[in-house]
């Protein structure tokens, strides 16, 4: 069986206030998507779909925040 020679480097902890104002920062951006999307879907034919542009563009940044963009952040702290 291999062996890992590397470091066991923990993860910030839970209750850090920069993991509660991300956890915040991506509620606001998910909730603000749904706003946006459903104002997208009622408004008239120039504005609509930037609307739902944005609301797609805020849903994707909340999912991609805390899964792919501060662990790599974290990782590249790590080096």
């Amino acid at each position: 069986m291999a062996h890992d020679d590397t470091p066991y480097v923990p993860d910030a902890a839970p209750e850090a206030p920069s993991r509660a104002a991300t956890g915040v920062l991506c509620l606001v951006l998910f909730i603000g998507s749904f706003a946006l999307l459903t104002a997208g879907f009622s408004a008239d034919a120039s504005t609509g779909p930037w609307l739902v542009t944005g609301g797609i563009l805020a849903f994707s940044l909340a999912f991609a925040i805390p899964t792919t963009i501060l662990p790599a952040i974290e990782e590249r702290d790590r080096r």
